[in-house]
């Protein structure tokens, strides 16, 4: 591999965890925002006050504090502020950089060498070493509801020690008792080493892993552990140690996440005495706690922006969002049927004016989404694609080849069976039912019996990464990471399967030889090149496939609107992470 083809492979990348979004503009794991650098610079050079607490607004609890197991952002958000990583990014560049580890990467571009922090500790006392990132590495492996064991296929050894019933590249029953490309430095417990199988892009992001406390969760993984052990250990939602800025101190479920400042921190103990995940009944609450100062920071939808921007007391940083907002379908649904057909789920396209929405719903606070990468990524695609610009005529016109012929009562109907249509979507995110409403009117315009179902963001996750087929169609969002790797979402092998109990983020059921090429490749290709160039040309092709056969409307993707307090200093998010200096906020008194 040239030293052309590494360095693109290192600057192009971020971290590349795909978490599912509750609000359309929320900032995911760790991702947000330049606030205004006069401001940032000020604060930076002002002694901070030390005491106060910050209190965060969420519109949906979290459902997890085990990295391994988190597939959302408010649960992302509080495990980032507990388990550090050992690297991070650059808020506006996405550049991967040490944080609790150097790296270094062969010239072949097979081995990746770290070494933990001599400073790095968890709080109580003991030092984090290799064994702990290896310890993530293994509830990985071990895990039954991970939805993350592809990640790391590329780890010499990793594909026999891990175990899956079905569905990944796992067996049943694990044929090694370690992951051999993983080696511990016997004279140094905080070096260690990672062999790939191939040359993998996404690498240097894929193995931040999840660094997790051996000490903790090691009793968990044992030869003779279930995965059961580890999925339900109940430190995943009481965490005892914490590696970064904040440990757990209560959880409130369906009120508040309360997590104190961690004074043995290894960058230095935060300057608030507590951080606070509060949880709001909807997004209006959320303007409402900023304006009363109830709040210290969260996002605001667009419909609030004029009203949020004549508060004195707060400040709004808005930057464009790593991800979007869908409406996904089901092509495996048994009662939507008509989902199956690409014709029908084109004709949905044309048939929603999603220019209109932007204007009315998002107030023009978004860019319209028609293929899976956005924007502020480097694949976002430079072929033309088709807009679906709203058309009801050549809308009607699909449906009509699909075989849907209207009834006297006016609704669609094949081979007896009337077109119903279900479009699900979280609670208390109000941009989110609005859309699902006018989507639904629009709709049935077409002659579609549809209508927009409300519930729970939770419960809405687990039975879309399960698999579950009572849903039918889906508006949701995706927080992405500048590393656009599309594997854990369009890969044929990442689609859940109820029967066997395998999850993944693969829920609308779509899947294309041509496109898992593509996908391969931009990984793993096959001549070593991991120019962005290279795999630019395998995501076009991803993203051409998916324009057309439109197993997501990919609705829009929003500019992300952070609102905080005049009194938080050292507040800069930007889009590539919100939290990377979370230990030097502090509250002005």
């Amino acid at each position: 591999m040239t030293a052309k083809q590494r360095t693109g492979r290192v600057l192009i990348a971020v971290f590349a965890a795909t978490m599912l979004v509750a609000t359309a503009c929320t900032p995911g794991g760790p991702t947000a925002s330049p606030a205004p650098t006069g401001s940032v610079a000020a604060s930076a050079s002002a002694k901070p006050d030390q005491g106060g607490r910050i209190i965060e607004g969420w519109i949906s609890d979290l459902a997890t504090m085990q990295p391994v197991l988190s597939n959302d952002t408010t649960s992302a958000r509080a495990w980032g502020i507990m388990y550090d990583g050992i690297l991070q990014v650059d808020p506006k560049s996405g550049e991967p950089k040490a944080r609790m580890a150097t790296f270094s990467v062969s010239s072949d571009g097979l081995t990746y060498n770290f070494e933990m922090n001599a400073k790095a500790n968890w709080s109580d006392g003991k030092p984090v070493i290799a064994q702990d990132w290896l310890t993530g590495l293994q509830g990985v492996a071990k895990s039954a509801k991970t939805v993350r064991k592809s990640t790391f296929k590329d780890i010499v050894g990793f594909n026999d020690y891990c175990v899956a019933a079905a569905g990944t590249q796992c067996k049943p029953t694990a044929a090694a008792t370690s992951i051999s490309g993983v080696t511990i430095d016997s004279a140094n417990p905080k070096k260690w080493s990672v062999k790939m199988t191939t040359v993998s892009c996404p690498a240097i992001i894929d193995l931040i892993g999840y660094t997790i406390p051996t000490h903790v969760f090691g009793k968990y993984l044992t030869p003779t552990s279930t995965p059961a052990d580890f999925d339900n250990a109940v430190e995943n939602t009481s965490p005892t140690v914490s590696s970064g800025p904040f440990k757990f101190k209560e959880w409130r479920k369906g009120d508040q996440a309360i997590f104190s400042k961690n004074e043995t921190y290894w960058q230095g103990a935060p300057n608030v005495d507590e951080y606070v995940m509060k949880v709001v009944a909807n997004t209006a609450a959320v303007t409402n706690g900023l304006k009363t100062g109830e709040l210290t920071f969260g996002t605001v939808l667009a419909r609030d922006l004029a009203d949020i921007q004549t508060v004195p007391t707060v400040k709004v940083t808005k930057y464009q969002n790593l991800g979007y907002t869908f409406i996904g379908w089901n092509t495996l649904s048994p009662t939507a049927t008509g989902l199956s057909d690409k014709r029908v789920r084109q004709a949905l396209a044309y048939g929603i004016d999603m220019d209109a929405v932007i204007k009315a719903v998002v107030f023009g606070e978004a860019t319209k989404q028609v293929s899976h990468h956005v924007p502020v990524q480097w694949a976002y695609p430079s072929a033309p694609l088709e807009q679906y610009k709203y058309d009801k005529a050549k809308a009607e016109t699909l449906l009509k080849d699909a075989g849907w012929v209207k009834g006297a009562d006016g609704i669609l109907a094949k081979d007896g069976k009337k077109f119903s249509l279900t479009i699900s979507t979280n609670s208390g995110n109000q941009e989110r039912e609005t859309l699902a409403q006018v989507a639904a009117d629009q709709y049935k315009q077409l002659g579609i019996d549809a209508k927009a179902r409300p519930e729970a963001f939770q419960g809405l996750v687990t039975k879309l990464t399960t698999g579950d087929q009572t849903l039918e169609a889906t508006i949701i969002g995706w927080s992405l990471g500048a590393e656009p790797d599309p594997t854990s979402i369009w890969h044929s092998g990442q689609i859940p399967n109820p029967a066997t109990k395998v999850e993944g983020f693969g829920f609308t059921g779509f899947k294309d030889p041509a496109m898992d090429k593509a996908i391969e490749q931009g990984r793993n290709p096959t001549d070593g090149n991991c120019s962005t160039a290279a795999r630019k040309t395998q995501y076009e092709t991803v993203n051409k496939i998916l324009n057309e056969n439109q197993p997501y409307n990919f609705g829009y993707s929003s500019n992300t609107l952070a609102v905080s307090q005049n009194s938080l200093q050292n507040f800069a998010p930007a889009s590539f992470s919100t939290l990377y200096n979370v230990h030097e906020w502090w509250v002005k008194k």
